[in-house]
C-alpha cells in the first residue's frame, strides 16, 4: 500500500505561510524512560488547536485515542484545526491525511487549550514511538488505529534527539528556546524558515516490503542527519539558486547507483551526487538527485519520490531517469517461502523486462519508464533514458556484456535493452550508460577498478571495517568518489553525442 508524501513543490515551500514544528528521522529512538504512562480517565475541557503540515487546507486530521475512540475534524482554509477532546482517554493520536500527505503527532497528557501541530517533524517524532511500539513505521501505528502508550517524557526525550540535526538551524532561524524546542507544542513563527527547506518522506523495508520510518530531506533531497546537520543559510541559498528564473533543472530519478549518500559513508558515492561537478562553475544548471537506495521504477513511483519531481518539474527541465538494479529482483516464480524476499519483491519491488502483452501495466519496465517520460514532457522538460551502470563483473579479465539480465520470474530478459527499445518507442534520447560503462572499466582493467567501485582502504575509512567495500571484499554495484566522477563522466559525453541542448552548459 502505497503511503503518502509531502508533495509541496520548492517554490510552494517558499510562499507557504507555515506555524511550526521540527523533529528528526533517522535518529536512533531515545531510551523510553520507565515506567510508561498509562491509559488516564476520561478527558475534560481539553481542546487542541495546532496548524496541519504547512498550511494543508481541507485536511481530514483523525484523533485516536487509547481505547481507539475516534474523532474527525478539517482544517480551514490556512491550515488550522480545532477539536474538543472531551471523553477521550489519553494518549492521542493525531493524523492528518489529505489523501496524498500523512503526518502524525502524539500528545501524551493533554489538559485545557493544547497546541498539537501535525506535521512532517510532528511525524519524526511519532516514527521513533513506532519503532518503541514495535511497528515498523508511523504508518502501521496510524493503521493500528489506536494511540500508543507514552509518557510526556519519553516525546520530551524524542524532541530533544532532534537537536543534532536541526539544533543549529533552529537557533539561526531565531528559535527562543531552541534548545528545549518541541515541533509538537512550539508556537514560534521563527521556525517557519526552517520548515520551508524540509522534505519529508518514510522509508522501505526490503525484507517485508512495508513502509518504514520517516526521514527529513533539505530541498535538494540530501538526507538531514547527525552526520550532516542542516545548515540553514545553505539550505536556503540552495533552495534560491534551484528556484530562480532561468535556471535550468537537472533531476535525477535513480537508484543507489545515483543516489545521495551521508557523510558518515564517504567516500561512497552515486553519480547523481557528483553529477553538478561536469557543468560550468556559475551557469544556470543545478542538479537535483532525488535518486533513493533500493528504489526500482516501480516503488520510486508508489513511495512518493516521482510525484515529488511531477510537482517540481517545469518547462526546460531536463530528467535523467536510470533504473534496472533493483527492477531486476524479481525471484522466482512460484517464490520461495519466507525469509527468502521472491513474495516481497514480486509484490512491491521488482518489473519485468521486454514489451509482452502479457506483463501487468504495474510490472513491465517499459510502461513505468513511461510514466518519466509522461511527466517531463507534459511540463515541458526532456526526458533522458539512461540503462544501468555496468556491475564489476569481471571473468577472463573482461566484462564480456551486459549485467542486467533475468533468467528468473515469469518474463526473463534483458533490463538495458527494454531501456534502448522504450527509448525508440517513444523518440526519446538515450544515454547507452550500460555499454558505456563496460568500454570505461574493460580499458582500465579488473585490478584498476577497484579505485573506482567501493573498495577503500579501512584505514583510511574505518566505517568499512566491518561493512562491505573494503579492499579485501569490494562492493562491485556502487561506487567510490572516483568511480561516481567517472560515471557522471559517461553521462555527461552521452549528452554530448546526443546533442541536447544542455550540452552547451557542461564544462
Amino acid at each position: 500500500m502505497r503511503l503518502p508524501v509531502i508533495r509541496l513543490s520548492i517554490a510552494a515551500m517558499i510562499s507557504a505561510s507555515l506555524i511550526g514544528c521540527a523533529n528528526t528521522p533517522s535518529t536512533p529512538a531515545a531510551a523510553a524512560p520507565t515506567p510508561q504512562a498509562v491509559q488516564g480517565a476520561a478527558l475534560v475541557n481539553v481542546t487542541l488547536t495546532g496548524l496541519v503540515g504547512a498550511g494543508l487546507a481541507d485536511t481530514a486530521v483523525l484523533v485516536y485515542d487509547a481505547n481507539g475512540t475516534t474523532r474527525t475534524v478539517i482544517s480551514d482554509k490556512r491550515g488550522n484545526y480545532s477539536l474538543k477532546a472531551d471523553g477521550l482517554v489519553a494518549p492521542l493520536m493525531l493524523v492528518s491525511n489529505n489523501g496524498l500527505d500523512q503526518f502524525i503527532s502524539i500528545v501524551a497528557n493533554p489538559s485545557g487549550i493544547v497546541v498539537a501541530n501535525i506535521n512532517a517533524l510532528t511525524d519524526l517524532v511519532a516514527s521513533d514511538v513506532a519503532r518503541e511500539a514495535k511497528f515498523r513505521g508511523p504508518a502501521a501505528m496510524a493503521a493500528a488505529g489506536k494511540a500508543p502508550v507514552v509518557s510526556p517524557e519519553t516525546l520530551k526525550l524524542k524532541a530533544k534527539s532532534l537537536q543534532p540535526l536541526i539544533g543549529t538551524a533552529l537557533k539561526s532561524a531565531g528559535v527562543t528556546d531552541s534548545e528545549n524546542f518541541d515541533p509538537v507544542s512550539t508556537t514560534s513563527t521563527a521556525v517557519n524558515d526552517v520548515l520551508r527547506v524540509i522534505r519529508h518522506n518514510r522509508g522501505y523495508d526490503s525484507n517485508n516490503g512495508e513502509r518504514g520510518t520517516s526521514a527529513i530531506y533539505d530541498s535538494t533531497f540530501h538526507e538531514i542527519t547527525k552526520f550532516s546537520p542542516l545548515n540553514l543559510q545553505k539550505a536556503q541559498a540552495e533552495q534560491k539558486a534551484v528556484t530562480a528564473p532561468g535556471v535550468v533543472r537537472v533531476f535525477v530519478a535513480g537508484d543507489s547507483t545515483a543516489s545521495n549518500y551521508d557523510a558518515e559513508v564517504f567516500p561512497r558515492m552515486g553519480w547523481g551526487q557528483a553529477f553538478d561537478r561536469q557543468f560550468k562553475e556559475g551557469g544556470k544548471v543545478r542538479v537535483i538527485d532525488v535518486a533513493q537506495s533500493g528504489r526500482s521504477s516501480r516503488s520510486f513511483i508508489n513511495e512518493g519520490w516521482f510525484d515529488m519531481i511531477a510537482a517540481d518539474i517545469r518547462q526546460g527541465d531536463y530528467l535523467l531517469v536510470q533504473f534496472g538494479h533493483n527492477d531486476e529482483k524479481c525471484g522466482n516464480e512460484p517464490p520461495a517461502p519466507l525469509p527468502a524476499r521472491d513474495s516481497v519483491d514480486i509484490a512491491t519491488l521488482c518489473t519485468y523486462p521486454g514489451a509482452a502483452a502479457n506483463i501487468p501495466a504495474e510490472m513491465s519496465f517499459q510502461k513505468n519508464l513511461e510514466k518519466y517520460i509522461a511527466i517531463a514532457k507534459n511540463a515541458g522538460a526532456t526526458p533522458v533514458l539512461i540503462t544501468p551502470v555496468t556491475r564489476r563483473s569481471f571473468k577472463g579479465g573482461s566484462i564480456g556484456g551486459t549485467t542486467h539480465t533475468t533468467s528468473k520470474g515469469k518474463f526473463p530478459g534483458d533490463y538495458s535493452q527494454t531501456v534502448r527499445d522504450t527509448a525508440k518507442a517513444n523518440g526519446v534520447p538515450l544515454i547507452d550508460l550500460d555499454a558505456r560503462s563496460i568500454e570505461f572499466f574493460n580499458k582500465i582493467g579488473e585490478q584498476g577498478s577497484l579505485d573506482y567501485y567501493l573498495a577503500v582502504d579501512v584505514a583510511k575509512y574505518p566505517y568499512y571495517k566491518t561493512n562491505t567495500g573494503r579492499r579485501d571484499k569490494p562492493d562491485n554495484t556502487h561506487m567510490q568518489e572516483k568511480g561516481a566522477e567517472a560515471v557522471g563522466g559517461l553521462i555527461a559525453q552521452g549528452i554530448k553525442d546526443a546533442q541536447l541542448p544542455l550540452a552547451s552548459e557542461l564544462k
